[in-house]
């Protein structure tokens, strides 16, 4: 057992402190001699005595003597005087070494004795509060010899609140981008008292003020000149700065003019137009320099594309193609309205078709892009990509990459398919003329006058037997038609007005499939009740649905507002519509899921397996048709 003997000048006591705990013949000595146990600093203690001091070293077996009382070392010290500072002096903050680790209590004994030695005009109230997580510190003043406002109260005010920020420690910062607030050792703030007291102020007192009016005039002016000779240098530097700027720009202008002397630019024919297949484009664009471009490449962090060749540009000078290849940020004439996306597939006629396509046939589309060739000595060196720019926006190098004069896409529809979508797709241009015509409503159709046209063109429809969706609208060729149609289908993917107009019969049997909150796709049948359209949640088109479900007694509800397919009568899925299902030789069967959850493609199975057999769904808000 090692035993260690501290003596405690400031308190005249000795601690002992153990590593572990001591025998009960080594406690009964020390008890027996008046020490007694510290829980918070974990020790035993006495006051410094020559009976305390020789019963601490029989147990640490250290001589250490003092003399007695009578002797100087046992003599109370004397108390230092504190020389007391002006005003000015005492506001002035200089950071002080301060434990942050400490006791929120210990901190502000501390702290109240600081204010309280160093403004002794003033009267402070420093309280802690709060719970272990979240402790503070508050300093107020109620009470000084200065005005509210002043110059002299603000200066004190500032240095209590310099003083709390000194012992303030952040265990973890907050951050901006996010509700997470930093963590401290303490929370707090200086503030007055709301009873706060203007004391008399003294003969002293005033002479302190006028000292620090003019310490105070002093410092400002002092400032002020910094300030100025700190400008006088900014203004220098900026001098020297813009002088490099303009040297910089001359330098880059001749470079650019000996960029355009040193190309030829072909613009070329359809005919000429040709593919570079599996150019490579580095994930991080808009760099200055070929050679980050090549970094990125070089470091596996690129994409494949293939790239359409519009334009080609033919240096006849190496130095010429360097200047070019460190100023790819720069804007070239020959560069603007060239690249950009393009698509092959017959669903997309205008982005519009695109941006109304869901996540999955979105994945679908084969996209390529326009480029301008950049050739030196006959052979091609790197791609630019403007995207309409005139400036290098993105860069591709060619390194592996293969020439093709044209690839293959490969469709979605067929050409039997797509000749009867185009047909559809002029019916419904011939209808929405008509229905132009007839209400008179040729420059307001899509804009005051839309709630008329849409109901019309719906009834006109009908009437023909007409079913819209989203395959005949990619092939209208009139872009306003084109949008207002999508916008029609998008009314019709309204829950509430599929079930007004689906006509159900209270009663009668239907089979519900929707993804539940887990993801998984739920088959419920169902007896009929009533629907009622309602507000549910953030959601305001949703129906209230209420329903006796098959062996249940009661009815029940289910708000919706979502994908939902309903049909009439009662239906239920093979386990391979939705799994797949292997058995093995020794009987054993494995069943696994063919989607993961919330994958929107197992309303696809359900409408692939029920189509098969003739059911078509009443209610459809997954895909909807007019």
């Amino acid at each position: 057992m090692t035993a260690v003997l501290r003596v405690n000048e400031e308190l005249n006591g000795i601690e002992v402190y153990f590593e572990s705990k001591p025998e009960q013949e080594v406690l009964t000595h020390l008890k027996s001699n008046g020490f007694r146990y510290s829980g918070f600093k974990k020790c035993w203690w006495n006051k410094r005595t020559e009976k305390s001091m020789q019963a601490a070293n029989k147990v640490t077996k250290q001589e250490i003597t003092y003399p007695s009382k009578s002797t100087s070392i046992f003599k109370p010290k004397k108390k230092t005087k504190i020389e007391k500072m002006n005003l000015w002096e005492a506001t002035q903050w200089n950071e002080i070494e301060v434990n942050k680790e400490q006791e929120v209590k210990e901190m502000a004994k501390e702290i109240r004795k600081h204010v309280r030695q160093r403004f002794s005009q003033c009267k402070f109230s420093v309280t802690t509060g709060g719970s272990y997580l979240h402790s503070t510190i508050n300093i107020t003043i109620k009470s000084s010899p200065y005005e509210k406002g002043s110059v002299y109260l603000t200066a004190i005010y500032d240095y209590c609140n310099s003083l709390l920020n000194n012992y303030r420690h952040c265990y973890s910062p907050a951050d901006p981008y996010t509700d997470y607030a930093g963590s401290y050792n303490f929370y707090g703030h200086v503030s007055l008292d709301w009873e706060y007291k203007e004391t008399e102020q003294t003969e002293e007192i005033k002479e302190d003020m006028s000292l620090f009016d003019a310490k105070l005039e002093e410092f400002e002016k002092a400032e002020e000149a910094r300030k100025g000779k700190e400008l006088q240098e900014y203004f220098k530097e900026q001098e020297l700065k813009n002088a490099e700027y303009e040297k910089q720009q001359q330098e880059e202008q001749k470079q650019i003019e000996n960029i355009y002397s040193s190309i030829v630019v072909k613009k070329l024919d359809e005919d000429q137009q040709y593919y570079v297949i599996d150019t490579q484009f580095a994930n991080l664009n808009k760099n200055c320099t070929l050679d980050k471009y090549k970094d990125e490449v070089a470091k596996g962090d690129f994409t494949l594309q293939n790239v359409k060749i519009t334009k080609e540009v033919h240096f006849n000078n190496e130095e010429a193609l360097n200047n070019f290849s460190n100023m790819l940020l720069n804007d070239f004439d020959f560069l603007a309205e060239t690249g950009g996306s393009f698509t092959e597939d017959k669903r997309i006629n205008s982005m519009t078709d695109f941006y109304n396509m869901d996540d999955l046939e979105k994945n679908t589309v084969q996209w390529n892009l326009y480029g301008v060739g950049v050739y030196y000595n006959g052979e091609l060196q790197f791609i630019v990509d403007a995207q309409g720019y005139s400036y290098a926006r993105y860069v591709g190098l060619v390194d592996n990459a293969k020439f093709e004069k044209s690839i293959s896409h490969k469709q979605t529809l067929k050409d039997e398919e797509l000749q009867e979508l185009k047909c559809q797709a002029e019916k419904i241009e011939d209808l929405s003329s008509s229905v132009i015509e007839e209400l008179n409503i040729i420059e307001t159709w899509n804009k005051e006058d839309w709630d008329k046209y849409k109901t019309l063109l719906k009834q006109k429809m009908k009437s023909f037997n007409f079913k819209l969706d989203k395959n005949v609208i990619q092939q209208v060729d009139i872009e306003k038609l084109k949008i207002s149609l999508y916008k029609i289908l998008y009314e019709v993917d309204s829950i509430q007005e599929q079930f007004k107009n689906a006509e159900l019969e209270k009663g009668e049997k239907y089979t519900l499939f929707y993804i539940s909150d887990l993801g998984s796709l739920i088959t419920e049948r169902i007896t009929y009740d009533s629907c009622q359209p309602t507000k549910y949640a953030q959601y305001n088109n949703a129906v209230k649905l209420t329903y006796k479900p098959e062996n249940k007694r009661k009815l029940y509800y289910r708000h919706f507002y979502s994908d939902l397919l309903l049909f009439k009568g009662w239906h239920s899925l093979p386990e391979t519509v939705l799994r797949n299902v292997e058995v093995r030789p020794d009987g054993l069967k494995i069943t696994h899921s063919k989607y993961y959850s919330c994958d929107r493609r197992q309303f696809d199975e359900v409408l692939n397996y029920l189509n098969e057999k003739s059911f078509k769904p009443l209610i459809n808000t997954y895909k909807p048709n007019l």
